[in-house]
């Protein structure tokens, strides 16, 4: 057994990907010991699922412009940097998750040990920067992002990211690409399984959409309720279902209200647990992904769209990049970014299809998700942590 530390800047119990990899770890007969940030009226330190998870304070409980976040940054960076310090040779692998890539250059000193570190990134911070602060491409950030992102990449053992599109980008931009392992962030299979066959519904009964997660701009739920209230005459029990929390929070219930679509569009109280959204989902009849089209969207695969497809929940969703290298019109059904008309369209065409729905959520699951599952697919991330630990042992 090894004793492994883990960090990322982000709520340990939202991150699903995070809390996937260290409770792989734990299964795997390693202890853990992560470093989170640490949220209003939570504990200082806890025991989750075996996992040790320390809580760092931030600089102020909601970020929102980029000097904030930086600020913020390099107080968790120094929250790393400061337990490393103090714990040298405690731990015989680190792993840190972006964002920011900076945050890899706090293992320093045990690094210069021996000890080898992965840097695992989750998002493309220059991507992701243009995206959220509207700049442009030649932006002195932006090729500041660029520089550590490559550097953070170099200075790391190994670099984990969620997708070949990414390995590609990484690659292009200047990391080795034998060292980038592609981890995708599939569904936990623990949580979310496929539901059992739904009985014909009653006609009065609502036709359900769902989405669930982050409620933020980029990922059009405004585009989801324009398009909600141009489908009312057609499907007059329609319910679209959001389930999360964000920053657009706010501004998407205002927009319901002004289109008056109260008794259409629902929202859950806020943040709900990931182990309570499959009894959400139960009887929704289409999972919507209503992103909007930018760097940072198209190379994303979002994992609410591998949930519903796990569940076997037919899915409505713009053809990206990367969300086109998996899935085809047999599969999905596919609208036009950012088209209000179109995803209304897309909607009311799958109320009156009720054959294609069970159709798109069958193919969807015997193509992709007897693919892909968690089960096998992190034996990638295993695999990678236990050749890192056995190289360290020939070292010494």
């Amino acid at each position: 057994m090894a004793i492994l530390f883990l960090a990322a800047y982000t709520n340990y119990k939202r991150d699903p990907r995070v809390k996937r990899e260290a409770e792989a770890l734990v299964e795997a007969g390693h202890q853990v010991v992560f470093l989170a940030s640490r949220q209003p009226g939570e504990p200082d330190q806890e025991n989750i699922e075996g996992v040790q998870v320390i809580k760092a304070r931030g600089f102020k409980k909601k970020c929102t412009n980029f000097m904030e976040y930086m600020i913020d940054y390099l107080l968790f960076f120094s929250a790393i940097f400061a337990h490393l310090l103090r714990h040298p040779l405690r731990y015989q692998l680190i792993h840190i998750n972006n964002m920011p890539d900076f945050l890899v250059f706090a293992t320093v000193l045990p690094r210069l040990l021996g000890i080898p570190v992965i840097h695992d990134i989750h998002d493309l911070m220059p991507e992701l920067y243009l995206e959220k602060f509207t700049s442009q491409e030649e932006n002195r950030v932006v090729k500041a992002l660029k520089f550590q992102e490559k550097w953070a990449g170099r200075f790391a053992s190994a670099v984990l990211t969620v997708e070949d599109r990414l390995k590609d980008i990484l690659s292009a931009r200047g990391i080795d690409r034998n060292k980038i392992h592609v981890l995708m962030n599939l569904p936990d299979d623990r949580i979310f399984t496929a539901r059992k066959e739904l009985p014909p519904k009653a006609e009065s009964a609502p036709f359900v959409l769902v989405y669930h997660g982050t409620l933020a701009r980029r990922l059009g739920l405004d585009i989801a309720i324009e398009a909600i209230a141009k489908t009312t005459a057609t499907i007059p029990n329609l319910e679209l279902r959001i389930i999360g929390a964000g920053e657009e929070r706010e501004n998407l219930i205002e927009l319901r209200d002004r289109l008056d679509l109260q008794s259409k569009v629902t929202f859950s109280e806020g943040f709900v647990p990931v182990e309570k959204i499959p009894a959400l989902l139960q009887d929704a009849d289409v999972g919507i992904i209503p992103l909007r089209i930018c760097s940072g969207t198209d190379i994303m695969l979002p994992t609410k769209l591998l949930e519903y497809v796990t569940m076997g929940i037919p899915c409505i969703v713009p053809k990206t990049g990367t969300i086109g290298r998996y899935f085809d019109s047999s599969m999905v059904q596919f609208f036009e970014g950012e088209n209000i008309h179109s995803l209304a369209e897309a909607i009311t065409g799958l109320y009156l299809e009720p054959k294609r729905r069970l159709s798109l959520a069958q193919n969807a699951t015997e193509k992709f998700g007897k693919t892909y599952s968690w089960r096998e697919h992190k034996k990638i991330y295993l695999n990678l942590v236990e050749h890192l630990l056995s190289r360290k042992v020939d070292q010494q």
